[in-house]
């Protein structure tokens, strides 16, 4: 009954939505090949198939010349209280797309001279950052300065945002790779990027944004989280946010994003249309955004200096595969899912905003729908055998080096990227929820997508893998912006699997131990027998493993059911685990000193003190190995 509903809502706010006409045209206009016409009656087809199902709302904008030809909402953005997506006042979060600002923010300063790409980021920064290996801006570009992951941030009240430099200070992450080797993408390294211009502008990097992109660009009803936090009269038009749980739509609070860089503007599909006008004009033009037009060239070049043998971004922006070449870059953030992609070559691009995360059905279809299907790629000759490059391979987008490392390496945080060869020339690459592609050999240990039928987010975001071979093995797979590298030693499945089993043994021998203890101190007292200091030393060793194993088991829940949390929140646990390992160094040792005196009636007492002792080490060592007294 509700979902029967929940379509006839649906189809009412389709006939209630507002939508520009499309202009008539002759001749195919998307880089597919279809008319207006037909372009706007199949986004309808696919809406009708995908909203209510995939999401709770959308807002698609399409751009041909400078012109909206199709604008149209549909669904809800505000389930409960019905309010419908309207593409010219609702607004969405934007999520990464908000990088492409940042990237035409720093290629506005390389045109007026003001930063060099090549120049050592630290020429650009206050004192207060320092890090273990140089990188450039390129290197930012690229998402090459070598950064983990980071999910832990600065603390917030929820009345003042932290200032950007405090976020990034907050939580700065490792360089867990050598510089302008490894693409990891990276939203830390993309809001420092933000900050290196505020140094430069002397102004905040929102009010820059504002000045020089926003504004000149005609986006009205588009704020950074500095102008937008509790601003009610904008927020008023926000969407609503879900995540989809077991075919529901669940409301997801919203997220605020420190390090506003990397992706906390909001506003509306046709702001965000306006956008791609100004990187759009007319052949020969600047657009309002640059001086010369030569610049708006570069930025939709390759910003590595080997792309050849190692591909890099479009100075930031991401390739699309299609008919032809797209520029751009999707979002995704716990309520929303974005995209959006510009084709030069014809002043074409597309806008595509939800209110749910994780959307993985409409966006491929979009996008296939409007660019198209790149040339089918040619089987190279005299190729090596695709079998040499099988394996399992980690994202080197992963946490590394605290103790949320476990999260990357266990596949919570994102799955293993599976290569199985099909035969001589042909691979298959699965990539757990996202699917399975087919890839075939053009040159040697270089594949091209084939086939993204089982996985089209596969082949969208990795259209080509290139391996890189290290006596005979793959050992790193370049897919921009985001490689994969072989699993390092001691983190392999069956270390994995050991550190598992240790971690349950010991956390259901220290939750039932107290228990145990528990009865026998009663029974001692029924029968008035005497406790020796062993028994309270060992009994004192038993306890803090149970408060060491609870210190972690909350650790772990805590960050599973928010990960966003911020360093002070997070601090005083790991360095509980310290203080827990050193009462268990001290207790072990003053249990050994008075093994002495028990008697040989304490046999049972000896033995549980060894088990205890055996378990207590291995989980100290296995909670040292995966970093769970490193916060940072």
């Amino acid at each position: 009954m509700f979902r029967k509903l929940l379509a006839t809502l649906l189809l009412l706010t389709l006939l209630v939505t507002t939508a520009l006409p499309a202009v008539a045209a002759a001749g195919p206009v998307t880089p597919s090949g279809l008319s207006f016409a037909e372009m706007e009656r199949q986004i309808e087809e696919l809406m009708q198939e995908h909203v209510g199902t995939s999401t709770p709302g959308a807002a698609i904008v399409v751009v041909h010349e400078g012109e909206i030809i199709f604008s149209r909402g549909y669904g809800w953005a505000d389930i409960d209280n019905q309010i419908p997506v309207d593409p010219a006042t609702t607004v969405f979060e934007y999520a990464s797309i908000g990088k492409t600002f940042t990237w035409v923010a720093v290629m506005q300063l390389v045109e007026q001279g003001l930063l060099d790409l090549d120049a050592d980021i630290t020429t650009y920064l206050p004192d207060s950052f320092r890090f273990e290996m140089p990188f450039t801006m390129r290197d930012i570009l690229n998402h090459t300065p070598g950064f983990a992951e980071t999910l832990f941030g600065p603390s917030f009240d929820g009345q003042r945002l932290p200032t950007l430099e405090e976020a990034l200070l907050a939580g700065q992450p490792l360089q867990i790779f050598t510089p302008g080797t490894v693409s990891a993408y990276s939203n830390w390294g993309s809001a420092l990027a933000g900050l290196v211009v505020a140094e430069i502008s002397g102004q905040s990097f929102a009010d820059f944004e504002r000045e020089n992109i926003l504004l000149p660009a005609n986006m009205r009803n588009t704020l950074n989280i500095p102008d937008w936090f509790r601003n009610d009269s904008f927020l008023a038009n926000r969407v609503q946010g879900y995540i989809a749980v077991d075919g529901a739509f669940l409301e997801q609070a919203p997220i605020y994003v420190f390090d506003y860089p990397a992706g906390a503007l909001n506003g509306t599909a046709e702001d965000l249309a306006a956008f791609i006008k100004a990187l759009t004009p007319p052949a020969g033009e600047s657009g309002p955004l640059f001086a010369d037009a030569e610049s708006l060239r570069t930025i939709f070049s390759s910003s590595s200096l080997d792309p050849i043998n190692r591909p890099g971004t479009n100075h930031g922006f991401l390739s699309y595969s299609g008919a032809l070449p797209g520029f751009g870059h999707g979002g995704n953030l716990l309520g929303s899912s974005t995209d959006f992609v510009i084709v030069p070559e014809l002043r074409f691009g597309f806008v595509l905003l939800t209110n749910v995360g994780g959307e993985m059905d409409l966006m491929p279809a979009i996008q296939t729908l409007l660019l198209g299907n790149p040339p089918a790629p040619m089987i190279g000759t005299g190729l090596p055998s695709a079998e040499a490059v099988e394996g399992q391979f980690i994202s080197a987008r992963r946490l590394e080096g605290n103790f949320a490392e476990f999260v990357s390496f266990s596949g919570f945080m994102m799955p293993m990227f599976e290569i199985t060869a099909l035969d001589d020339n042909t691979i298959l690459a699965s990539f757990g929820e996202f699917g399975s592609a087919i890839y075939v050999q053009t040159e040697p240990y270089v594949f091209q997508a084939y086939d993204g039928t089982d996985g089209p987010l596969l082949t969208m975001f990795f259209p080509e893998l290139r391996f890189r071979m290290e006596h005979g093995a793959p050992v790193h797979i370049m897919a921009v912006p985001m490689d994969f590298t072989s699993v390092p030693a001691g983190r392999t499945m069956p270390f994995l699997m050991a550190s598992l089993i240790i971690t349950v043994l010991n956390v259901v021998f220290f939750f039932i131990a107290p228990i145990v203890l528990l009865i026998l101190f009663l029974v001692r007292r029924k029968q008035q027998r005497t406790r020796t200091h062993f028994d309270r030393l060992s009994t004192g060793l038993i306890l803090s493993g149970t408060l060491l194993a609870l210190n972690n088991l909350a650790l772990i829940l805590r960050v599973g059911i928010n990960p966003f949390r911020s360093v002070a929140e997070l601090a005083p646990q790991i360095w509980m685990n310290y203080v827990l390992a050193g009462l268990t160094i001290l207790l072990f040792a003053g249990s050994l000193w008075a093994w002495r005196t028990v008697g040989d009636g304490g046999t049972k007492r000896k033995a549980l003190f060894v088990l205890t002792a055996l378990l207590l080490a291995l989980l100290l060592v296995v909670l040292w190995n995966w970093n769970f007294f490193v916060l940072l």
